[in-house]
């Protein structure tokens, strides 16, 4: 298949404005052939993993982890998968809903432009956990995560902006999609079989953006991959869906976008992977991704203008109107709302010279010095900027001004982090759990991920030992 070795899909079968979405979705996935991927997309996908591994041993200790947790030690113990950072294993499906909420619980894991969502928490929740039970090597893993990323995107492209205004929220949505689009590949479902997954998923698929700030959001990702996971098995026994799920009326995106009618791009068969196209964005802070480019701002302005918070008399926040609707919070009341807080997170990188994980406590958000100045911010919507550009402007006591742009957060695709910086970054989450040297040996693991035939032998890697 021509262009596969460099990237490019390596299977879409039919023709976009000839076949419906559903079809061109199942023949990618059924038909893909996975020792084509280029070497740099498997390397972004084992990136991605890693992301969403260091990010949940480090939120093990959360609230919403722990109510996971303690769900999980009622379960019955012995055939299943492993719940991650420990030895327990339950059930194949609700290992996957707890990894999933695990790793998307500090909200810290890695986004991706084309499903305006969180691919790694899911994929990696559920394709590891059933690859695990099913004896599978590492590199069958990495292959499931491309093609379930390529599923949810090309869906993401068409669902847009829109949807997400209308409350949803892609990464329980598209999440679910992309995990049934990906366990349906590790199971080795055929055309007919990955339709009716797909149709379950659709149907199984849901999430709402009313939730962000509360619990019940981290819980998005580890629903999105247990309800893929059951999809893709429940096909596999013959369970059957409409054939043209997402297209028509009634349709997955009619009801979602109001789209009955959608085809993919004209383009599709011949452009490259979505993770090499869009590709993935890491965080360097541990709150919603909307506010990152801010942050970058307002620490270079701190560092490089030698600006203090006594210097301030107000910081305005320019960001696109769709941000201001969800992380406009004044007033945060609890540790997971300041991670959705424009004004909670901007007033910490001034005063503290960096947003880390010990900023999102009941302590750290109640400080008084904190609380003062997100009086002094307020925050505007511009029509005219891109998605997550910003402008942050600073009217000093003195009377001067102080302005910083940013188009894209420091992560992103046009300015990302080196594989030092991501390894960097998973060692000192899994230090919440595992000793340096161990989480070196663990980090070193999971980049070598598509090399490894013993799937038991990472997850131990992954506890303290």
């Amino acid at each position: 298949m021509p262009g596969a070795a460099d990237g490019a899909a390596p299977l879409v079968a039919a023709s976009a404005g000839t076949a419906g979405v559903t079809a061109v979705i199942a023949q990618l996935v059924s038909g893909f052939d996975g020792s084509r991927i280029h070497a740099e997309a498997l390397t972004r996908a084992k990136h991605g993993m890693l992301d969403a591994l260091g990010v949940a041993l480090a939120g093990v200790n959360e609230p919403v982890s722990k109510i996971m947790l303690d769900y999980a030690a009622e379960l019955p113990a012995g055939a299943g998968a492993t719940i991650w950072g420990g030895r327990r294993r339950v059930l194949l499906t609700e290992a996957a809903l707890v990894n999933g909420t695990l790793a998307h619980a500090l909200d810290y894991d890695d986004m991706n432009r084309s499903m305006l969502g969180h691919p790694s928490a899911v994929l990696t929740a559920a394709l590891l956990p059933l690859a695990e039970t099913l004896r599978l090597p590492g590199r069958k893993v990495v292959e499931a995560y491309i093609v379930g990323l390529e599923a949810m995107a090309r869906i993401g492209r068409i669902f847009g902006l829109k949807a997400y205004d209308y409350s949803w929220h892609p990464t329980a949505v598209l999440g679910t999609l992309g995990a049934a689009a990906g366990a349906s590949y590790l199971l080795r479902l055929d055309y007919s079989q990955t339709i009716n997954a797909l149709g379950i998923a659709a149907s199984e698929a849901s999430g709402l953006k009313k939730n962000f700030g509360a619990m019940m959001k981290s819980v998005h990702a580890g629903s999105a991959a247990r309800k893929g996971i059951w999809a893709a098995q429940f096909a596999r026994r013959g369970l059957a869906a409409d054939a043209a799920v997402f297209e028509g009326k009634f349709g997955f995106l009619d009801m979602f976008n109001g789209m009955p009618d959608a085809h993919e791009a004209p383009d599709a068969a011949s452009r490259p992977l979505d993770i090499i196209a869009a590709g993935l964005v890491f965080k360097q802070y541990p709150c919603c991704g909307g506010l990152h480019s801010l942050l970058d701002v307002m620490l270079d302005l701190g560092a490089g203008k030698g600006l203090h918070a006594d210097d301030v008399a107000e910081i305005e926040c320019r960001v696109h109107p769709q941000k201001v609707a969800y992380l406009d919070r004044p007033q945060p009341a609890d540790p997971l709302a300041a991670k959705f807080s424009i004004q909670y997170c901007v007033a910490v990188a001034l005063l503290r010279g960096k947003v880390g994980l010990a900023d999102f406590t009941v302590d750290a958000i109640v400080d008084a010095s904190v609380r003062a100045l997100m009086k002094k911010i307020r925050i505007s919507g511009r029509e005219d900027f891109a998605g997550f550009e910003c402008e942050l402007v600073v009217r000093t006591t003195g009377g001067s001004e102080i302005t910083g742009r940013a188009r894209e957060a420091r992560g992103s695709m046009s300015n990302p982090l080196s594989e030092a910086e991501l390894l960097r970054k998973f060692t000192d989450c899994a230090e919440a759990i595992l000793t340096p040297a161990q989480a070196a040996e663990a980090g070193a693991a999971l980049l070598a991920f598509d090399c490894e035939s013993d799937l038991d032998r990472v997850l131990g890697l992954l506890c303290p030992r």
